[in-house]
């Protein structure tokens, strides 16, 4: 059993809302295809869904999907999922809307997770924004090192050329101790000097 089930079979439970900071950006865009990658029981998938979007939720646990579907059938939306984890999903096609919310931090090779960023790059369509949004402790600051604009530096030093919208640590939490890093860019097309 994938170490995540466990979790989801005791808290079958949707837990929690939509990232407030997706919230407040798909007000502003087009409506397309999305991708929500370790969407667990699918907060920001249904949310999207809600929306008109066409929605493909994934996650490396069974349960949450199962969980997921059966949310979007009480709701009736229509939802693609596929229960892989995020290294051995095919993308086969681009989105205009990559989700990738408290997931990062799980893969912890920083090679690992720079040649994901890389992936997901090469599968956001031209004007399509990637979201990200990973929670800041220690363990995940050795490894990302977001402090020191691990993200940023990533895109855009890319191939192709990212308008940064949002790349901001947040407090939360009842004593604001809780630091997420949000970050959120739109891919403007490929570089000029990678064309040739």
């Amino acid at each position: 059993m994938y170490s995540f089930d466990l979790w989801y079979l005791t808290n079958p439970k949707l837990e929690g809302e939509a990232d407030e900071e997706l919230v407040n950006l798909v007000d502003e865009l087009k409506k397309g295809k999305a991708l929500d990658i370790g969407c667990g029981q699918g907060r920001n998938t249904l949310y999207l869904a809600s929306l008109g979007y066409e929605v493909v939720g994934i996650d490396g646990s069974n349960i949450a999907i199962l969980q997921l579907m059966e949310n979007a059938k009480v709701l009736g939306l229509n939802i693609e999922c596929e229960t892989c984890f995020i290294s051995d999903f095919q993308f086969g096609e681009q989105f205009d809307l990559i989700v990738f919310s408290y997931v990062l931090h799980y893969i912890l090779e920083r090679p690992e997770q720079i040649s994901f960023l890389y992936k997901i790059m090469d599968y956001t369509s031209v004007d399509g924004i990637v979201f990200i949004k990973v929670p800041l402790t220690e363990m995940q600051l050795e490894s990302l090192s977001l402090k020191e604009g691990l993200l940023n530096r990533i895109f855009t030093h890319s191939h192709y050329e990212w308008e940064i919208m949002y790349d901001y640590i947040k407090l939360s939490g009842e004593k604001k101790d809780f630091e997420t890093n949000v970050f959120i860019a739109r891919k403007l097309g490929i570089k000029e000097n990678q064309m040739n």
